[in-house]
C-alpha cells in the first residue's frame, strides 16, 4: 500500500519545491520595524546638524559645544540603530528577490556605522573651552556635508531594499 503512494507524494513534493514562496508577513514586518526605527535615528541627525548650520554664524561657544554634543550623541545612537539592523539584515534573507539589494544594504550600513563612529569622535564637545568651539565652528560645516553625503547613501541603498521587499508600509500617526 505504502509503494502505491510514493509516485504521489514524490509528484506532490516536487511540486511544491517549483514554486516560489513569499517571505511570511511577520519577517517582512520584523524587516519593515527595524528599517524604520533606523531612518528615525538617521533622522534625527540630520536635524542637529541642521541646527548646527543655523545657529553657526550667531552663535555663542556654549550653544557651539551644546550643538557639538547633540550631534555627538545623534551620531552615537545611529550608530547603535545601524547595528542592530545589520543584525537582523545578517540572520536572515527577506526573500531571493531581495538578497542583492539586502546585500548592498548590509555593505552601506557598515559603511555608514563606521561614518558615524568617526562623527561621534569628531564632534566630540571637550574639552568645553572657546577654542573647542571655533574649531567646531571652522570644520563643522564640511563634517555637516560630509554626513549628508553618507547618509544619503544609506537612503538610497534602503529604499531599493524596501522597493525589492516589497516590505509593507509604515504607518502614519
Amino acid at each position: 500500500m505504502l509503494a502505491a503512494w510514493l509516485p504521489l507524494w514524490g509528484m506532490l513534493a516536487g511540486h511544491g519545491a517549483a514554486v516560489r514562496q513569499d517571505p511570511d508577513s511577520a519577517l517582512l514586518y520584523r524587516f519593515r520595524d527595524a528599517v524604520a526605527v533606523t531612518s528615525d535615528s538617521l533622522e534625527t541627525i540630520r536635524g542637529v546638524a541642521q541646527a548646527f548650520r543655523n545657529d553657526l554664524r550667531l552663535a555663542s561657544h556654549t550653544l557651539i559645544l551644546a550643538r557639538a554634543t547633540a550631534i555627538q550623541n545623534a551620531c552615537l545612537s545611529g550608530a547603535s540603530a545601524l547595528r542592530r539592523l545589520q543584525g537582523i539584515l545578517a540572520a536572515r534573507t527577506v526573500s531571493r528577490a531581495a538578497a542583492r539589494s539586502q546585500a548592498e544594504l548590509r555593505t552601506t550600513a557598515e559603511e555608514t556605522v563606521a561614518a558615524l563612529d568617526r562623527c561621534a569622535r569628531s564632534w566630540d564637545p571637550l574639552p568645553r573651552t572657546d577654542a573647542r568651539a571655533d574649531t567646531l565652528r571652522a570644520w563643522g560645516p564640511y563634517r555637516v556635508t560630509q554626513l549628508d553625503q553618507v547618509l544619503s547613501r544609506y537612503d538610497a541603498a534602503r529604499r531599493s531594499f524596501v522597493a525589492a521587499a516589497k516590505l509593507p508600509p509604515v504607518p502614519k500617526h
